[in-house]
């Protein structure tokens, strides 16, 4: 149908042809909805594209997506005011010039009464089974921008073409199922689940290649249905996995709806992938300002957002080798399944830093240090965050277990196994035993920074090792002559003290160990 023909048809709803007059001899073939910023080679000649541009970032991308639509030989521009009320002058000069027809779409208008009158103009009202699935896909985009969530998508779809159908997330977990009267949800759940466990490994070393044919392959020895496993992907990210389950014949209008289903996968995805980078990289950015001790009040509590609060430990990942920490990273976001909203993980000063509201299993944290060469991992002890400071606590424990276990050479420690340790680092959290720890041994570190010696570890490794010459010096890799001659300067430096006296060790101990 001409748009001369269909604009008529519009104005009682308040939709106004505002530029582009010259246009309005050209065809509509189909009208459909584009929110995002993708171009597609399924964007056919002919269209009637309806759109909020929300999800463009301004003038300038939307002009550029607009020229794009004209290159496709769109027919039409449906612009809905709930993204732009007032339409750009840069967008209406484009229009006039190439002869491309915009309407506008009154804010409080829903999309389907602009297919319901294409419907009934096109196809009349005996073409049914059309404007069913239109409907259907109208219902899956109002699901979206409702928030109405995967398994409602899921159960429209199902009703719609009557078969069975799960979807996966990107780890191959099962997220929603939809099954009809012919189908047992339990036991359909049970199948999917045993055929998932049976396959888990190799699907998912092969989930960014081709998942598709070896679910299939598995899923067709069950029942009298073939499957169909469809990537829900954004350029090259996948969003998870449709698996739809008929009789294996192929019909227009199931292809149509299956597509409609897979683009409301998609955009609901995208949708909450958007936001969650959103409100992560904002978390992120306030924990590193509190790694920092940027702020200025240390029990603030008003940036502090509930999903932080929930966080109750930190582990942080060392390594060796810093070239190592993009790979590093990506094994351990994916061992982690960092896609999860209860952990936060990404790369702050040369580490990995993790953050989570329950517990990694210790069998995991050695998985990945074992397969990572060169890298150690600090645990700080769980406890909820109420406060600011909270989170800096235990970032500082981490990071003091990360000291004790490049020191001790043991991959993994927890602060809550460290003991002695433990009551040391609370000790040190307190700024006046540090400033009264270097008093006591700045004659040692003064006499180091002046004659380039090494007393003040010849004394640490001596208490160590109980008085033990022989030992020290084979910490030290000296003989054990100088390691005596170090310690005939260092009682030099401080005459009347006995360093055997066990008040004199404790007091020196503690002290070196709250300086470092």
């Amino acid at each position: 149908m001409s748009i001369e023909r269909f604009a008529p048809r519009l104005e009682k709803y308040g939709i106004r042809l505002v530029s582009g007059w010259q246009g309005e001899q050209r065809e509509i073939d189909y009208i459909n909805i584009q929110e995002l910023p993708l171009r597609s080679e399924r964007v056919h000649p002919g269209g009637f594209i309806l759109t909020t541009f929300a999800a463009f970032k301004d003038e300038y991308e939307i002009l550029s997506h607009v020229e794009w639509l004209i290159t496709r030989k769109i027919s039409a521009l449906g612009i809905h005011e709930a993204g732009w009320a007032v339409i750009p002058d840069s967008l209406l000069q484009l229009s006039n010039t190439n002869g491309l027809p915009i309407f506008t779409i009154p804010v409080d208008l829903s999309y389907k009464e602009v297919f319901k009158e294409f419907n009934e103009l096109l196809l009349g009202e005996n073409d049914a089974l059309r404007v069913r699935i239109e409907e259907m896909n109208l219902q899956l985009l109002e699901a979206v921008a409702r928030d109405k969530g995967v398994s409602y998508i899921v159960a429209t779809l199902g009703k719609y073409l009557s078969c069975p159908i799960v979807f996966l997330d990107q780890s191959l977990s099962i997220v929603s199922i939809w099954t009809n009267n012919n189908f047992n949800r339990q036991e359909f759940s049970l199948l999917v689940k045993s055929v998932l466990e049976r396959e888990r490994d190799s699907l998912y070393r092969e989930k960014y290649l081709e998942v598709g044919s070896a679910l299939t392959e598995s899923f067709s020895l069950q029942h009298d249905l073939v499957f169909f496993v469809l990537p829900i992907m954004e350029k090259i990210e996948k969003h998870g996995y449709l698996i739809i389950g008929n009789n294996g014949v192929e019909e227009l209008m199931i292809n149509s709806a299956i597509q409609y289903g897979k683009t409301a996968l998609l955009l609901d995805a995208v949708k909450k992938k958007s936001l969650e980078r959103f409100l992560k990289n904002q978390e992120i950015q306030l924990l590193e300002a509190v790694f920092e001790n940027r702020n200025s009040l240390p029990n603030r509590t008003s940036n502090l957002s509930s999903s932080l609060k929930k966080m109750s430990q930190i582990y942080v990942f060392h390594f060796e080798n810093e070239d190592l920490i993009n790979y590093g990273f990506t094994v351990i976001y994916d061992k982690l399944d960092g896609r999860n909203s209860d952990k936060i993980i990404w790369i702050y000063q040369q580490e990995v830093i993790c953050i989570a509201s329950t517990p990694i299993e210790i069998h995991n944290l050695q998985e990945i240090l074992s397969s990572l060469q060169g890298t150690y991992c600090g645990v700080s002890e769980y406890m909820t965050s109420k406060v600011e400071k909270d989170l800096l606590l235990k970032y500082k424990q981490a990071k003091h277990c990360i000291k004790l276990s490049e020191q001790m050479n043991v991959k993994l420690i927890l602060f809550q196994d460290i003991g002695v340790d433990r009551f040391l680092f609370m000790i040190k959290e307190e700024d006046s035993m540090q400033e009264a720890a270097k008093e006591l041994l700045q004659p040692l570190l003064d006499f180091d920074k002046h004659n380039q010696a090494d007393l003040t570890k010849t004394l640490e490794v001596y208490l160590k090792h109980f008085f033990s010459l022989k030992k020290s010096a084979e910490e030290l890799f000296i003989h054990r002559n100088t390691v005596s001659y170090r310690m005939e300067k260092i009682q030099e430096l401080y005459p009347g003290i006995i360093f055997e006296n066990q008040n004199e060790y404790l007091l020196f101990s503690i002290a070196l160990r709250l300086i470092k």
